[in-house]
């Protein structure tokens, strides 16, 4: 089923590696779209787990006030047009809700990126908070930066540039959320020496380690994705986590009848079925 599913996406002149990512997916939209129609119908929102990091996220543009220092934020190594974009993503809504902020304790955000098609979103995501708050003559387009590009797909350029940034610039916390490799390390550096607030995370389990060692509050692996149902109190971000916890509901549900059916002698049946085999 699944395979000839693909077979149809190929043919439409996708490749073969998207079509079958997309034959996977698309299950996936049918609690999503379920949930997103019966949402604005129902009064109840789930009960999120607390994470530290995002209850602290709302808290930052607080203190920031207190010191009038600026709050660096970054949204990672990649663009919007990769595939870490959900990675992206993520730091974007971040960005957001950070922004709104920003606007209204009139102390501008600090934002870095390092990918060109990360740019235009991180100031639109500026511009429009301002418009929201009311203050569209406060937003200035020097308030995210292109530092320096990706060489040889390294972003160690970025990271010296952001080192430079929170050594010699008045800032008074660091907000990485988004994709990031190795160079993360080096950029947390100057935040540990001068014991600055350092909030952030990544999905890339290679950098985890470095996220838990240096960050005050981490945000570790998935938990970054649901920085929009924690920041923004959206619908739609409700209801793509609540349709993440049915799919993995159905994923582990079909992994056990694989088992028991590869228990009964039943599997070859089924990849048949499948079309895998």
């Amino acid at each position: 089923m699944f395979q000839v599913f693909s077979d149809l996406l190929t043919a439409s002149g996708i490749g073969a590696q998207q079509a079958w990512m997309l034959a996977v997916f698309l299950p996936f939209l049918i609690p999503f779209f379920y949930l997103l129609y019966r949402a604005p119908r129902s009064s109840l929102r789930p009960k999120l787990r607390a994470i530290p990091a995002y209850d602290s996220l709302k808290k930052l543009f607080s203190f920031a006030a207190e010191t009038g220092q600026a709050v660096h934020v970054s949204v990672g190594t990649a663009g919007v047009s990769s595939t870490q974009t959900a990675d992206t993503l993520a730091g974007l809504y971040a960005l957001e809700f950070l922004a709104d902020r920003a606007a209204n304790s009139d102390i501008p955000p600090l934002v870095t990126v390092t990918e060109p098609t990360a740019l235009p979103a991180a100031l639109d995501q500026l511009r429009r908070a301002y418009e929201r708050q009311g203050y569209p003559d406060e937003f200035r387009f020097d308030q995210a930066r292109f530092i320096a590009p990706p060489v040889n797909g390294s972003a160690v350029p970025y990271a010296a540039g952001v080192l430079d940034i929170l050594n010699h610039e008045p800032v008074t916390a660091n907000v990485m959320l988004g994709s990031f490799n190795e160079e993360f390390l080096l950029m947390t550096e100057p935040g540990a020496q001068r014991n600055m607030v350092q909030i952030g995370g990544t999905s890339s389990i290679n950098v985890l380690p470095f996220v838990y060692l240096t960050m005050t509050e981490p945000i570790l692996g998935e938990e970054i994705y649901a920085a929009g149902a924690y920041l923004l109190d959206r619908v739609g971000h409700y209801t793509s986590l609540i349709a993440q916890d049915v799919f993995r509901v159905g994923i582990v549900l079909f992994i056990i009848l694989v088992a028991i059916a590869r228990f009964l002698g039943l599997d070859i049946a089924i990849a048949r079925f499948l079309g895998i085999v």
